[in-house]
C-alpha cells in the first residue's frame, strides 16, 4: 500500500500543474518562471508517519550547436516505509529552450523488484511519438511527456487571471499511454508554511468516474505559489484509510525571489 500511495503522490505533483489546452501553440515569451539550477525538494508523509521524498532539478544540456532544458524529476521511499518498499524513479525530459515541447524523454524506474527502462522520442512534424519499447504513436499535436508539462504549465499556464471553477486541460504521454489531464482552478488563499505566509493558486482534479479513485473533488487538492515561479507549495490527498501530505520541504536557485520563497 505504501508504494501505491508513494507512486500516487509523485505523479500527482508533477501532473496536477498540466493546465493548458494544447489544440494550439503557446505564445512565444520570455521565460520568468523558473531558471537552470533551480532544485526543489519535496517530503512526502502517510498520516504521522514520513514515507519519501521526491525531488525536481533542471539545468541545460548542449545538443549540437544549441541548448535544451534538461529536467530531471526523482521520487524514493524513506524512513520507515523505505523498510518495506523500495521506489526509486526517475523521469528526465530534453525539452526546447522557447516552447517547451519536449524533444526527448527517459524513464528509469525501480519499485520493489520491478524494473523499466525506456527512451521516447517527439516528433513534431508527424505528430508522433517514437518509443524503444513499442516503436510509433500518433498523439495529439503539441503534446507533452510528464516532466517538461510541469515546466511547460509554469511557463505558459499560470501567468494569467483565472475564474472560479475554470477548467484547464492537456495531454501528456506517460508510460507508452496518452492522458487528458484536467484540472479545476478553486481559488487564490494564504498559506501558512514553513516558509511564512504564501499566496497560492488552489487546484483540484476533474474527476472521472470511470478513472478516479476518489469520491469528490476536495479528495485531492494542491496550492501553488502565486509569485511567478509558480512552485507547488503543498498537497493533500485523502485516502479512505489515511491521509497523505506532501510538501515543500527546501528549494534554491529560483528565478523570482521578490516574494515570499527568497
Amino acid at each position: 500500500m505504501q508504494k501505491i500511495i508513494l507512486t500516487l503522490l509523485f505523479f500527482f505533483i508533477i501532473d496536477i500543474v498540466n493546465a493548458q489546452d494544447n489544440t494550439e501553440k503557446p505564445e512565444i515569451k520570455v521565460n520568468t518562471a523558473f531558471q537552470p539550477g533551480e532544485e526543489l525538494i519535496y517530503e512526502l508523509k502517510y498520516g504521522v508517519v514520513k514515507g519519501g521524498e521526491a525531488k525536481l532539478t533542471i539545468g541545460l544540456a548542449e545538443v549540437g550547436y544549441g541548448y535544451l532544458f534538461h529536467a530531471k524529476a526523482i521520487a524514493y521511499t524513506t524512513g520507515m516505509v523505505g523498510k518495506f518498499a523500495t521506489i526509486y524513479d526517475i523521469y528526465e525530459s530534453y525539452f526546447d529552450m522557447t516552447t517547451g515541447y519536449p524533444i526527448k524523454s527517459i524513464r528509469n524506474v525501480t519499485e520493489n523488484r520491478y524494473k523499466r527502462y525506456n527512451e521516447e522520442l517527439f516528433n513534431r512534424d508527424s505528430n508522433a511519438v517514437y518509443s524503444l519499447k513499442s516503436g510509433r504513436h500518433d498523439v495529439p499535436a503539441n503534446c507533452l511527456d510528464l516532466v517538461s508539462a510541469f515546466y511547460f504549465a509554469r511557463k505558459f499556464v499560470f501567468d494569467q487571471k483565472f475564474t472560479k471553477n475554470e477548467t484547464l486541460s492537456l495531454y501528456t504521454w506517460l508510460n507508452e499511454k496518452l492522458y487528458k489531464v484536467m484540472l479545476r482552478y478553486k481559488k487564490t488563499e494564504i498559506v501558512k508554511t514553513k516558509f511564512g505566509k504564501i499566496e497560492c493558486l488552489k487546484f483540484v482534479p476533474v474527476l472521472d468516474e470511470n478513472l478516479s479513485m476518489f469520491k469528490k473533488e476536495e479528495d485531492m487538492e494542491a496550492w501553488f505559489s502565486n509569485d511567478g515561479n509558480y512552485v507547488p507549495i503543498k498537497i493533500r490527498v485523502n485516502m479512505p484509510f489515511a491521509s497523505v501530505h506532501c510538501d515543500l520541504k527546501s528549494y534554491k536557485n529560483l528565478k523570482n525571489t521578490d516574494g515570499a520563497l527568497k
